[in-house]
């Protein structure tokens, strides 16, 4: 087919009639007309006609396949503890900020997003809040907005954590199921609280993890229905002076880690 030719078929194509086409581009864009007609979308792609700074083909993920493709990078990136609990499938900036306290915690979410990397520090966030006020929502968002920029993170539901640290005794291999624990790029506690905590778990398990996070400058979040004053007393597990500083401790790594996040106002359906 000669230039003339096709340069009839790019007149009568409503997407490139008004295009002031190069002879050297002639041959592109026709090739263009002929696949939007024949086969617009291949395995989830579809094909572009982009026109500045010059003419190029590009193919680009259609709505469907942009959404499968977010999640296999979820998937990807975001690694849960010994459990099969599911995170909801939350944004940042889905978020609804209705007082002023739950704008506070969102802007501390967003300022981590906007300010973290691995190679340099910022604290992560203690989500406080009864039942149905929206902390496993954001935590979630922010797991998810973090697997999404190709950043490990490890989530892990308090009550499963307990339950596998107690197999990993059985299994002799307690150890490595607390490096991970130590050694994530981002740690996330959901539902952390006193409930079925031994003080052997608090000082042996806990303690430590937090203190080489501390030290090794990787940030932690975590979620509970308890504040940190109702946590130093549920955490306080032998009711003796010994017993709550050593909670008061874990209290202190938590303060080191964390900002504060109060969410407790008005439910909201997490």
């Amino acid at each position: 087919m000669t230039i003339n030719e096709m340069r009839k078929e790019i007149l009568k194509f409503d997407e490139t009639k008004d295009l002031d086409i190069l002879d050297v581009d002639v041959n592109k864009v026709y090739q263009y007309i002929v696949q939007k007609k024949e086969k617009p979308v291949v395995d989830g792609y579809e094909i572009v006609l982009k026109t500045d700074p010059y003419i190029e083909i590009i193919y680009r993920p259609t709505k469907e396949k942009a959404f499968e493709l977010r999640k296999e990078r979820i998937r990807k990136n975001l690694k849960f503890y010994d459990s099969e609990v599911y995170i909801q499938d939350a944004t940042v900036k889905d978020f609804k900020c209705f007082n002023e306290e739950r704008q506070h915690a969102f802007e501390k979410a967003q300022y981590f997003l906007d300010h973290y990397k691995k190679d340099r520090y910022e604290k992560g966030l203690f989500i406080y809040g009864r039942y149905g006020t929206g902390k496993s929502y954001l935590l979630s968002a922010i797991a998810q907005e973090l697997a999404l920029r190709n950043i490990a993170v490890l989530f892990v539901y308090v009550p499963d954590l307990i339950r596998s640290i107690r197999q990993g005794m059985n299994e002799g291999n307690l150890e490595e199921r607390i490096n991970k624990l130590k050694q994530a790029d981002i740690l996330m506690l959901d539902d952390f609280g006193g409930e079925n905590m031994s003080s052997w778990f608090r000082d042996e398990i806990i303690v430590p993890v937090m203190q080489y996070r501390l030290s090794a400058k990787l940030p932690v979040f975590i979620s509970s229905n308890f504040s940190l004053v109702q946590l130093l007393d549920a955490l306080t597990l032998q009711k003796d002076e010994t017993n709550r500083m050593k909670a008061g401790r874990l209290i202190q790594r938590f303060k080191d880690l964390m900002h504060y996040v109060k969410l407790s106002e008005e439910p909201y359906s997490e």
